[in-house]
């Protein structure tokens, strides 16, 4: 028996890059695999079909994860289909390359609601399909969130406070076993 055998993990932002290579590695484990994306229907359903021959169901559920009604769409589709989650990844990023005089209010809140604002949204979610079940949450930050870098002052940022939300989701769910 493989070790993620009969678990669901969704990963935001795994139609391609990151996202998709962790897919791959824990549907090549058992697990089966939401597949979530925002813009590339395609490259989502090719990753799709690639974890399908690696004989794992798979779930294509497109959402923007920085928009918390589109957050609440994509748990209630879950929630309904297979009533559990047993692995949550938060991957999906965005942002604006700028320097930071350019960085305009919109550009701020796009950066900071996809890196950051998405895990809380999606974390309280997932909590809820994950009790009992031993649940795991798992956060793809970067560099950029200890290092300064020119133009990357919007996702520098938005990293930072996804790795403290990190932390204080890490805190809070400790008792309910996740």
């Amino acid at each position: 028996m493989k070790p993620f055998q009969g678990k669901l993990a969704l990963i935001t932002g795994s139609g391609r890059g990151i996202g998709k290579a962790i897919a791959l590695k824990l549907a090549s484990q058992g697990c089966d695999i939401i597949v979530n994306y925002f813009r590339r229907r395609e490259a989502a359903e090719q990753t799709a079909e690639e974890l399908r021959q690696l004989g794992v169901s798979v779930d294509v559920i497109k959402a923007n994860v920085g928009d918390s009604a589109k957050v609440e769409e994509l748990f209630d589709i879950i929630a309904e289909k297979h009533g559990y989650l047993d692995i949550f990844i938060s991957n999906a990023a965005s942002g604006v390359g700028r320097p930071i005089m350019e960085i305009d209010e919109k550009a701020w809140d796009w950066t900071l609601d996809i890196n950051a604002k998405a895990l809380l949204l999606c974390a309280q979610r997932a909590t809820g399909l994950m009790e009992g079940r031993n649940g795991k949450i798992v956060s793809i930050s970067s560099l950029g969130s200890k290092f300064v870098w020119p133009t990357y002052a919007a996702v520098g940022v938005s990293k930072a406070a996804l790795e403290a939300v990190t932390r204080y989701l890490a805190i809070e769910f400790i008792p309910k076993g996740i």
